[in-house]
């Protein structure tokens, strides 16, 4: 399981300006990091590709430090990493590199200020490296509803100097989706790092419908966890009402509802298959037709996907749980619905895989449906 740390890097220049606001009482100052040198430096090394923690060591103080960890089944060829940094009272650093090179550790202190707060805010992927939230608009509302916009900088620093002591709601949208955050101060500098996960795509889900007769159907999508669409065709608005015929016309010219959304990132990797990438049409033909799939079902994936799976040696197919993501609410309901979501991960070399259980039947006599979909950003 991926432990996710919150540091930030790099030196700090935070550019404040002031939003419509209820009242024009908080004007926070710029916070500036100090030079310093760090002793007993925490280094917490991550696997970029899988995202698991590898190795955590100390340092005595700043300088080279090789990094040359054993990954069992590294997801690129060399091994590649991202590794934190961090001390008390120093900003935190994040670094990337293969294994057998060296980073230079070098922090910055944290400034000793009045009524000042500050840190990184940082976003995280679900296998690659986590990243900052670098050059971007902060919503900051005080304790007493006064409103401000700061901007971090290029590694993600966000700072408040000089402003009354009590609590902040830290905001922000990201992909469409709202972020915000609480932070606190005191009468000095108090030093808080925020992360937050990056939303993932559901790509391309296609939705097949086969009524017994022309029926007219009403599918409206739910994100249990939020999220919302980002494309459709025909346009979903706040639901489909189609007309569809027993095979699967949509309103006289589209073969399935397409979609695509964005989503909380969540991704299972416990169980998948290992398709060869030389050989990568007949494998994924033969894997969605023990899913259930069929005729133009496959076409449509195959002529979608494969163009933007093509180029790698090995690929890793892994089952989601699509309704965990976005429901289905389809009226009349079909008598079965089969609901596909793939994460499929390029791979430079093979890797061992626990195979899924077998793909249960799908008949496809009276009213069914059928989707397949996956996941990427990730």
């Amino acid at each position: 399981m991926k432990r996710t740390l919150l540091f930030g890097v790099g030196p700090l220049m935070l550019v404040i300006a002031l939003a419509a606001c209820k009242t024009n009482t908080l004007s926070p100052g710029p916070v500036d990091p100090e030079p310093g040198v760090a002793i007993n430096i925490e280094l917490t090394i991550f696997s970029d590709g899988w995202g698991n923690e590898l190795d955590a060591t100390v340092i005595p103080t700043e300088g080279s430090v090789v990094i040359d960890v054993y990954e069992e089944e590294p997801y690129s060829d060399p091994p590649a990493y991202y590794i934190y940094a961090r001390a008390d009272g120093y900003y935190s650093e994040l670094y990337t590199c293969t294994r057998g090179n060296a980073i230079d550790v070098d922090l910055d202190a944290v400034p000793d200020l009045a009524n000042t707060i500050t840190g990184v805010i940082f976003t995280t992927q679900g296998f690659f490296a986590d990243r900052y939230f670098a050059n971007q608009a902060i919503h900051v509302t005080g304790p007493d509803d006064e409103e401000v916009t700061i901007t971090t900088d290029d590694q993600g620093r966000y700072g408040l100097a000089d402003v009354p002591t009590g609590t902040y709601t830290l905001a922000w949208t990201y992909d469409g989706e709202p972020f915000s955050f609480q932070v606190s101060n005191t009468s000095g500098t108090d030093y808080q790092d925020l992360s937050f996960a990056e939303p993932m795509q559901m790509a391309a889900p296609n939705l097949y419908l086969y009524p017994e007769v022309t029926t007219r159907i009403e599918v409206t999508l739910g994100f249990p966890q939020g999220g919302h669409v980002t494309e459709s065709e025909p346009p979903y608005n706040d639901g489909w009402s189609v007309e569809v015929d027993p095979d699967g016309l949509i309103d006289h010219q589209h073969g399935y509802l397409f979609y695509e959304t964005t989503v909380p990132q969540q991704a299972s990797t416990d169980a998948g298959w290992l398709l060869e990438g030389a050989d990568l049409d007949a494998e994924l033909r033969s894997l969605l037709s023990r899913l259930g799939f069929a005729g133009l079902e496959i076409d449509d994936f195959i002529d979608f996907w494969l163009p933007r799976l093509h180029g790698s040696a090995w690929y890793a197919v892994y089952p989601q749980d699509a309704e965990a993501l976005v429901t289905l609410d389809i009226s009349p309901a079909p008598i079965r619905l089969r609901r596909v979501l793939l994460l499929i991960r390029p791979l430079d070399a093979p890797i061992s895989m626990t195979a899924p259980p077998e793909p249960a039947p799908f008949p496809r006599d009276g009213y069914v449906a059928l989707e397949w979909g996956v996941l990427i950003g990730i």
